[in-house]
């Protein structure tokens, strides 16, 4: 054993008192915020002449603010679960990767998609789908402008993708044609984690391609009549936290410095919205940052809710319920949404049962890493190459056998 155990053991009980006394600061400054919120809940002109000053700063000072914006329901207004729906359909993907590793025998990456649909009060047992794996290992695909092997963020891109387009395809078949437009058997497309896709760290070329294939896809599921979310489980975003740090200052002193001062910045929007009770939503806001103009000009603005889909009101399990624009607009779909969501999340312990599976379908597990590593080293062999781990793998490999 290598990691000295009695030596960590001192850390953690200091760890320990540390996390008591974080908990009673971060209670304390909570409340400041619920109070905020409850304040500022339909001061809607104010707030938007805030937001206003915050993009005259971006503007003239290149300064990034992330945060939420009101979408004209009152801030503090918690919504309880709606009727049930009856004979609604969940659509959900997820996807796995293995990714490049230019210590491995040969440069490439995998992607692998599992998808799950759901049909509620029907006596179908659901249905899953697996698109053909994805196999990467043309330079052109691995390897960046410098001729280094791509980062874990163009994998994650074009994963996120594949995703999408796994839900775009499958929604229309799902909508019937006399319930298309309306919402006797509504349709859910639901994508495991947040709606935008992050490009930030592509060449701009690529971050062009793949938001447009990406925007085509949001087109297809909105334009079938399906209902669109992401789901965020256990988020960590501060997106009303910074909208209540905004409502704290004073208009008339804003700048970027006390922007940047950000008191409340040890908290998340879990902590601010933990008074939702089981199965009840927060007020629907918009998502304001950076690299979203596209999503907005195309009807896509993000949009986002907490919910909290907890059974119990002492261990409340809240998550981020991403929606596009269009579907904010679409009451009763949201709605459905709602109470879908937390009915899924009802069927396998405070999660979605279908992201679960999808997620299971998707995962890629280490004995099938394995296989795929030695088909590619037989394929080598039958080639004439020889199939060698850099020196560092293979000593890893070594230990790992141990």
């Amino acid at each position: 054993m290598s990691l000295e155990l009695n030596r960590v053991a001192v850390q953690v009980k200091a760890m320990g008192q540390s996390l008591t006394g974080q908990t009673q600061r971060r209670d304390e400054t909570k409340y400041q915020m619920q109070d905020l919120l409850q304040r500022f809940s339909t001061a809607f002109t104010d707030l938007t002449a805030r937001l206003s000053r915050v993009e005259e700063l971006q503007q003239k000072a290149r300064f990034e603010w992330t945060g939420a914006a009101p979408a004209h329901e009152p801030l503090a207004q918690t919504y309880p679960l709606p009727a049930r729906v009856k004979q609604v359909t969940v659509i959900a993907s997820d996807g796995s990767q293995i990714l490049p590793d230019h210590h491995a025998i040969t440069i490439y990456y995998l992607i692998n998609i599992g998808s799950i649909i759901y049909q509620h009060d029907s006596l179908r047992k659901p249905e899953t789908y697996n698109p053909s794996p994805i196999l990467c290992y043309d330079p052109e695909e691995t390897l960046d402008e410098q001729g280094r092997v791509i980062s874990m963020s163009e994998v994650n891109v074009r994963r996120d993708l594949a995703e999408l387009e796994v839900l775009a395809r499958l929604s229309p078949a799902y909508i019937s044609p006399e319930a298309k437009g309306e919402t006797a058997k509504p349709v859910i497309a639901l994508a495991d984690g947040p709606l935008a896709l992050r490009v930030i760290d592509l060449p701009f070329t690529r971050q062009q391609e793949s938001l447009h294939q990406h925007i085509q896809s949001l087109n297809q599921i909105r334009d079938c009549g399906a209902l669109l979310a992401g789901y965020v489980d256990r988020p960590h975003s501060t997106f009303v936290v910074s909208l209540m740090h905004l409502a704290s200052l004073d208009i008339a002193t804003l700048n970027e410095a006390n922007l940047r001062q950000n008191s409340f910045r040890h908290l998340t929007d879990l902590d601010l919205f933990d008074f939702l009770g089981p199965g009840e939503r927060s007020a629907i806001f918009m998502l304001k940052a950076k690299g979203l103009e596209k999503y907005e000009q195309t009807g896509h603005a993000v949009h986002f809710f907490y919910l909290n889909v907890g059974q119990s009101r002492n261990r409340p399990n809240i998550a981020r319920v991403e929606i596009p624009a269009w579907l904010k607009a679409h009451s009763q779909g949201v709605n459905i949404l709602h109470e879908t969501l937390v009915r899924q999340a009802r069927l396998s312990g405070d999660y979605p049962y279908v992201l679960a599976r999808a997620h299971e379908l998707a995962i890629i597990s280490n004995e099938e890493r394995e296989a795929v590593e030695m088909m590619l080293a037989v394929e080598m062999r039958r080639h004439g190459l020889t199939p060698t781990p850099s020196p560092k793998q293979y000593n890893k490999n070594l230990l790992l056998k141990k």
